[in-house]
């Protein structure tokens, strides 16, 4: 049972309509005018308007819309309008009305109407319950990393931001374009919300559905409607990641909606107007694919007004760093947990082939396999040559302290140092280097025993395990001899 608020100045209609409303078992309230109908909705909620568009003297039915759209949380409005004023009808749509109906309405399809309506507004407050929920679980939302290629990002990003145009976000697999998609939205001032609908991941034979939505009985199994991403992204951002797997049948419709800005659901012969403001993502080259027939050129040239490249983690020299302790942070939950230094070194030099997925994967996994407080690089999972010499397999042959056949004159001689490098990664080079020389020296004095190089070096045994866990040396002798 909802409840429906009828607005109307002939009282013969709003009978009518309340009648009707009521015999399929909704509540329903009243009102004359457009100023009466926001009085009513000061004092009491409703979960769907149905509003005439001609009313006499004050508000019309747009005025009425416009302030209603004013306030938070106004719910769906659904249009009366006389036979013929569909032009405006559509119009009010744009400016936020769910739909429409032409007088005299068919009963049921004005119960329908209303009742899918606020069906879409009760998914909607679901979906922003769940979206508030879902953000206080993951990493923050921003576009992390101080690399010039970030900053540069960031920057377009913020510029295009408050305009319609569409956007084309290009880039390899994992750089985080949808992340991108969602900073421009959450920047572009639109109430709606942001729809994401991932064009490789959906059968051929639903792309249509998915997109475009259906009405009852418009194909075998189509036991109920369906709005489709393209209405919910209404007033908000539609993104469609990877573009360039979308069948050439759906590409043809959705053109349409971009060049007329209304929608078409299967089974149905009635536009819906619809503002939506598209976000394009792919990894392939799409140029190639419409050279080859495989994407229509007027769509792509439709979709790429705006173009943005999102850099691979490899040409974004610390941000992966920066990123790791991020997601760190989060997968750790009340755990305090960091990187040691060589996993820290390791994380920093690697060219992560699959980007930034690639990087939270890897410390998902490892912070669920740390057993302690440290994460060193045998945990990050990482193939042999990420590791390079961050992990050695025994200590003497890691860091010898001084050349072989020298005399030991209680000195830790580091290797040459690098000057081509950032300044903090160069330091965590050197100081993995003295910790493991320094360890690994203390270990050969004492034959190898934990438990006396523990003592020498006024450690805890527990405590110098894990060193020799993080620095990568491993175990050479026993605890106690």
């Amino acid at each position: 049972m909802s409840r429906i608020l009828v607005v109307d100045d002939e009282s013969g209609a709003r009978y009518g309509a309340r009648r009707l409303l009521e015999t399929a078992g909704h509540t329903v309230s009243e009102a004359s005018s457009g100023e009466e109908m926001l009085q009513i909705l000061s004092r009491q909620d409703a979960d769907c308007v149905l509003l005439d568009y001609q009313m006499g003297g004050g508000m019309d039915g747009l005025a009425a819309l416009a302030a209603l759209q004013q306030k938070s949380g106004a719910p769906p409005v659904v249009l009366f309008t006389a036979q013929g004023s569909e032009r405006i009808a559509v119009e009010a749509m744009r400016r936020g009305a769910f739909d429409y109906l032409t007088k005299p309405a068919d009963a049921d399809e004005l119960v329908l109407v209303l009742e899918r309506a606020v069906s879409y507004a009760r998914t909607r407050a679901e979906n922003e319950l769940l979206r508030e929920e879902s953000d206080r679980q993951k990493p923050s939302r921003e576009l992390l990393g101080n690399s010039p290629a970030m900053k540069k990002l960031r920057d377009d990003l913020i510029l295009m931001a408050p305009a319609s145009s569409s956007v084309m976000l290009l880039g390899e697999s994992g750089t985080g374009k949808e992340m991108a998609a969602r900073f421009l939205h959450d920047r572009s001032g639109r109430s709606g919300p942001f729809v994401p609908v991932n064009c490789g991941a959906l059968p051929a034979t639903l792309v249509e559905s998915e997109l475009f939505g259906h009405e009852k009985g418009a194909f075998t199994g189509a036991s109920n409607a369906r709005m489709g991403k393209i209405r919910q992204a209404h007033g908000g951002t539609l993104f469609l990641d990877e573009i360039g797997d979308m069948p050439l049948e759906a590409q043809v419709r959705l053109l349409r909606v971009l060049e007329e800005r209304t929608v078409e659901p299967l089974g149905s012969n009635r536009a819906v107007g619809v503002d939506i403001r598209v976000v394009a993502a792919t990894h392939r080259d799409l140029k190639q694919h419409v050279a080859e027939g495989k994407f229509r050129e007027d769509l792509y040239y439709r979709l790429e007004v705006l173009t943005v490249m999102i850099p691979p983690l490899r040409e974004r020299p610390g941000d992966a760093l920066q990123l790791a302790r991020t997601f760190l942070r989060h997968y750790a939950g009340n755990r305090q947990l960091e990187f040691s230094p060589s996993a820290e070194t390791v994380l920093a030099r690697w060219i992560w082939p699959g980007n930034v997925r690639e990087l939270r994967n890897v410390v998902e996994r490892a912070s669920v396999l740390c057993r302690g407080d440290s994460i060193g690089p045998e945990l990050l999972g990482l193939p042999p040559e990420a590791l390079g010499g961050a992990m050695q397999p025994a200590a003497l042959a890691a860091a010898e302290p001084v050349p072989a056949g020298a005399p030991d004159d209680g000195l830790i001689r580091l290797t040459p140092i690098a000057v081509d490098v950032p300044f903090r990664q160069a330091k965590i080079q050197v100081v993995e280097e003295f910790e493991r020389r320094f360890v690994a020296h203390h270990l050969d004095r004492n034959g190898g025993n934990i438990s006396r190089a523990a003592a020498a070096l006024d450690m805890h045994r527990q405590s110098l395990q894990q060193k020799l866990r993080d620095l990568g040396i491993g175990r050479v002798g026993s605890e106690d001899e």
